[in-house]
């Protein structure tokens, strides 16, 4: 059996790009297809995976242009060559999802979302462009969100990875979808026996990732934070830190589990469509202050697991910084742990594993269904001709 995974871009390490990785563990021969490759990103299994690129791969300041060529990408994911592969896996946030496969291929998308630019979070983004690209884009998107409905409805299982997506893929594609939570690496976790006083916040720090309002927070409050990771808006939030806060960048595997362990408890501010991170801190045994709302809902239990924010402001962050110090010795680290195990790796490879072979059978039978319907067709004249 060939085996393709298909995303988007590899030009930085996250959420999506952990999924890919427990993607090619599951299918160890599958080739890679995507639109951009840094191998620098890559994590060490994927290393030596035979990747197939776009022309796009060659262009130069691929870094700051991928965002801004997102009206071309349905051309170069439909060139993607797919032929003779049985199986093709499609991790999209970004259109992947349009690939042109074989007659007979299944193909399976596995949705981290439909593109929240083009679709929940639309007029958001189109107030921040200026006035010039706000019109290109408006116009595009138009165009796009016609080609990305009609390219959902070639998939043969659409798989979202919690049931915030498949809500939001029920909504713009009108088709439905399966659960399959993605793969946190929760077995590693440990616990600390002395946690330190600190909160911690872990991702790329970009806009929709809200970090500034953790910060405000923590200047006002004096609370000590730690924030790991990098993104373009770095130096911004670096401006806007006070001496309480304090930016590690990029950190070993080992760093960020003494990190994860020690913190008293993990910031989360942004509307997540699953949000990994969160599940990690659980992992290690510590709460989550978090967005109620998204994707946090299913991972975290407010009471038992973290505390949530209604709102995305930073008033209302410093009320739930001071309602958890109010019920912090309540908190049980091995519970929070168990919790977070529900979330592990090895369920996400087993239930993909599962939800592929069965895909793939239906696809098979699918030739032999339409034969007896048009047979049963046949027959029904036949009798109402004999009748008459």
């Amino acid at each position: 059996m060939r085996v393709a995974i298909v995303h988007p871009w590899f030009l930085a390490f996250g959420g999506a790009e952990q999924t890919v990785s427990a993607l090619a563990d599951i299918f160890p021969t599958a080739d890679i297809f995507t639109l951009y490759c840094d191998k620098k990103t890559l994590p060490a299994n994927l290393r030596d995976r035979k990747f197939i690129t776009s022309s796009l791969n060659r262009i130069p300041w691929r870094y700051t242009l991928y965002r801004h060529l997102l009206p071309i990408y349905p051309y170069f994911f439909e060139s993607l060559d797919l032929r003779g592969y049985d199986l093709i896996v499609s991790s999209d946030s970004c259109l992947a999802k349009g690939i042109i496969t074989d007659q007979d291929a299944t193909h399976i998308c596995y949705c981290h979302s439909p593109m929240r630019c083009l679709y929940d979070q639309y007029r958001e983004y189109l107030e921040d462009l200026p006035p010039v690209v706000r019109s290109i884009f408006g116009f595009t998107s138009h165009y796009l969100r016609m080609w990305d409905f009609i390219a959902a409805q070639r998939v043969d299982l659409l798989i979202a990875n919690s049931k915030n997506v498949a809500h939001r893929i029920s909504t713009y594609y009108h088709a439905p979808s399966e659960v399959i939570y993605p793969p946190v690496q929760a077995q590693k976790g440990y616990i600390h026996p002395e946690p330190g006083d600190y909160f911690l916040t872990v991702g790329r720090l970009t806009t929709p990732k809200r970090v500034d309002l953790l910060i405000e927070a923590c200047n006002r409050l004096k609370k000590r934070l730690i924030i790991v990771g990098s993104g373009r808006e770095r130096r911004k939030l670096q401006s806007l830190a006070g001496e309480t806060v304090h930016f590690e960048g990029y950190v070993t595997d080992e760093q960020l589990a003494e990190l994860y362990a020690r913190c008293r408890a993990f910031l989360f501010a942004a509307d997540e469509d699953f949000g990994i991170v969160p599940v990690e801190a659980q992992s290690y045994g510590r709460p989550v202050i978090g967005y109620g709302h998204g994707g946090l809902l299913e991972t975290v239990i407010e009471g038992t697991t973290g505390v949530f924010f209604k709102e995305q402001t930073v008033e209302s962050v410093m009320e739930a910084i001071l309602h958890f110090e109010t019920i912090e010795g309540t908190f049980h680290p091995n519970m929070i742990q168990r919790h977070a195990k529900e979330f592990d790796e090895s369920l996400f490879k087993m239930r993909l594993r599962e939800k592929s072979l069965s895909a793939m059978k239906k696809k098979a039978s699918a030739p032999l269904v339409v034969w007896k319907r048009t047979r049963l067709a046949e027959e029904t004249i036949e009798k109402k001709e004999n009748v008459v």
